[in-house]
């Protein structure tokens, strides 16, 4: 069965892994990349909503690429969420009418992995740091009684996380495993703790 993925990413930084990531996907005939190049730089918030919506209508799986610039949400003078990224990953996020959750992975790139991941090789485990970002709001939130590794604080890596965290180039190696472990969570969300927002405890599981 094809699968329908959506990538966001910062095209500063983001832009040649985001070409080399739908190269690789458009070589396999079971997923079709739905990213877009809309310039939505003149449009209006409930136009991009709008537009957002009916994309990722037709996708089951959102990829962000992580690279440094994406760390971080991007926020104004006021110090709000002012970011093409978060709109394209909460509405991702959202379980609305005709369209359901996607399946999440964030993809960190080398540049990115010094701002994000520390290593600990005694335990062979990683810690991953607080980032304001949604992706990371999206981990370590499987509910207690579905938890895959048990040890108190360690967290499996593909599936107590509703958004997997891999690195670029392993997933490069083999993007079908990942995109179906997404879905596989996808279709077992009620297992998770779904947080949409930065700015709010809603949460909508």
């Amino acid at each position: 069965m094809q699968r329908k993925v959506f990538v966001s990413f910062r095209f500063n930084d983001g832009n040649l892994y985001k070409e080399k990531l739908c190269k690789k996907l458009s070589m396999s005939n079971n997923l079709i990349d739905c990213s877009e190049d809309e310039d939505r730089s003149m449009m209006q918030p409930a136009t991009i909503k709008n537009y957002l919506y009916r994309k990722l209508s037709q996708t089951s799986v959102t990829i962000i690429i992580i690279t440094p610039e994406a760390v971080e949400h991007k926020k104004n003078w006021y110090g709000q969420v002012d970011d093409w990224m978060y709109d394209e990953i909460r509405y991702s996020l959202e379980d609305r009418q005709n369209n359901r959750t996607n399946g999440l992975i964030a993809l960190y790139t080398p540049e990115a992995e010094k701002l994000l991941i520390t290593h600990d090789y005694k335990d062979n485990t990683i810690a991953v740091a607080d980032v304001e970002n949604l992706f990371r709001k999206n981990m370590m939130n499987i509910k207690k009684e579905y938890k895959h590794n048990q040890r108190e604080g360690i967290y499996d890596s593909d599936y107590d996380s509703y958004c997997s965290l891999i690195p670029f180039d392993s997933f490069m190696n083999n993007p079908e495993k990942y995109i179906n472990i997404a879905e596989e969570k996808r279709d077992r969300i009620n297992e998770y703790t779904i947080k949409c927002r930065l700015d709010n405890n809603i949460y909508y599981f």
